[in-house]
Parts: structure tokens; sequence; C-alpha cells
């Protein structure tokens, strides 16, 4: 069972070539995410996005930047590679450009790093406005050296007028999604289940989030994209919320 609204990420089948990856999940939905890693590295693949007729989003590199160092030169070139990719995004008319909000290697340098994340809020300010993609930073999973695991940086985000990507599994593992949901207001939503000790990106229905509880909450307006491991975790993901979803409900675009 499928449903337009639910789009899925490559994270599913990482192990395909992009190409591949796209005609592949296309199949399920015509809203696509791309995870910019490895074999789906735009900077490398991105022609391929211009065979497959979809609606996409995109997902910044997942390693090698951290827009929270507290070395100017590393922090500085992950938003150089941002800037980069934002270009890509115009060009395959990705809506929403993902971005992870960076990580303090040691305790006592929390914040400091807090400080050169908020100085590259600055700087996506500044980008965004030279694009089309929505720049959105999304909360962080458990692991406590990452930023934005509670919802304390979403008001900087507003003041900078950048995206908030609310993803489920992690506010669930630091145990606030309700918190995130009710004081956010994401435009993109990432869905995935977990027992709350790790971070499985297991299907939705499958683990403790109460998702009946949560599709009220989130604005009509944000796009979700379902990342899960694998593709018979989508299918599972997208009959389960279709199952529970009663649009009567949703909260009107109006906050």
């Amino acid at each position: 069972m499928t449903a337009p609204h639910y789009g899925c990420s490559t994270f599913c089948c990482m192990n395909l070539p992009l190409a591949d990856a796209l005609v592949f999940v296309r199949e399920k939905t015509d809203r696509i995410e791309i995870v910019s890693e490895g074999f789906h590295d735009l900077f490398r693949y991105h022609e391929a996005c211009h065979s497959v007729d979809a609606r996409y989003s995109v997902h910044a590199p997942l390693s090698d930047i951290n827009l929270a160092s507290t070395n100017d030169r590393i922090r500085t070139a992950g938003l150089g590679v941002i800037d980069e990719l934002c270009g890509i995004c115009d060009s395959i008319h990705a809506e929403t450009l993902v971005v992870h909000p960076g990580y303090f290697p040691w305790a006592y340098m929390q914040g400091i790093s807090r400080d050169a994340l908020l100085l590259s809020l600055d700087a996506l300010s500044l980008i965004q406005r030279e694009h089309d993609v929505r720049i959105a930073i999304e909360n962080m999973g458990s692991w406590e050296c990452l930023h934005f695991r509670q919802p304390d940086l979403l008001s900087d985000l507003a003041f900078h007028d950048i995206g908030f990507v609310l993803d489920v599994g992690h506010a669930r593992l630091n145990n606030n999604l309700e918190e995130f949901a009710r004081n956010g207001r994401p435009c993109h939503v990432h869905f995935h289940d977990n027992g709350g000790t790790n971070d499985d990106h297991a299907a939705c229905g499958t683990g403790t989030i109460d998702f009946a509880a949560l599709l009220p909450l989130l604005p009509v307006s944000a796009s979700r994209i379902i990342e899960c491991s694998d593709p018979a975790s989508y299918e599972k993901s997208v009959e389960y919320l279709s199952a529970i979803e009663d649009p009567a409900y949703l909260i009107p675009d109006r906050w």
C-alpha cells in the first residue's frame, strides 16, 4: 500500500547506484529524499536526477561536515559544501535541504561549539537567500556530543528563518517528541521507529512511538519522508501510518 504524501529516503537502498535507487524508489512514491553520501553523492551523480520525474528533497552529507566545529577552517569548509549543494538542489528543483547541526568533541567545549553553530546559522541564512531550496536543520539523536537534542535551538532557527526538520525517531530517543512536535513548526518530518534506546530506523508501528498521538500535532504543510533502513520497512510504515491517520484531526496550517 502506498500514499503519495509519504515520501521515501534513499537511506533504504544506499547500496544501489543513485540512478538505480531513484528508479527503485520512484516505483513506490513520487517524493524522494536523496542522502548525498557514497553512491548517492550528488556532487558526483546529480545528473541521474534529471532522468527521474519526482519531487526531491536532499539530505546533506552525514560525514565530514561539522557546522559547530570550533576549528573555523573546518566549519567554513562545511558551509562551502552546503552552499555548493544548494546550487545542485536548485538544478534538480529540490524543495528542502536537510542539514545536521554538528557536534562537539569534548564536554567542556559545548558552549564554544554552540557559539560556532550560531555563526553557521548566520551564514546559512545568507546562503539560503541566494537559492530556491529551503534549508532546514534536523534534531539529533541521543549521543551526548550532538547539538539540538533538545528544543533549545528552535527559537534560533526561527530568528534566522531557517527551517526545522522533526526527526521523530531521534526525538523519541531523547524522550521529548511531544515537546518538539508542540513547540516546533516543522517544515519537513522524518518518520521511523525505535525501541527508545537505539536509532534503529525501524518500520513505523514496530517500536515505541505513539504515532496516533503524533500525527495530529504535525502541520499539514510539512513534507513527510519515511527514513527506514530497508525497503520493506517503507512499505510497512506507509501501511501503518495510512491506517491510523484521519485527516479530519490534522492541525490546519495556521501555526
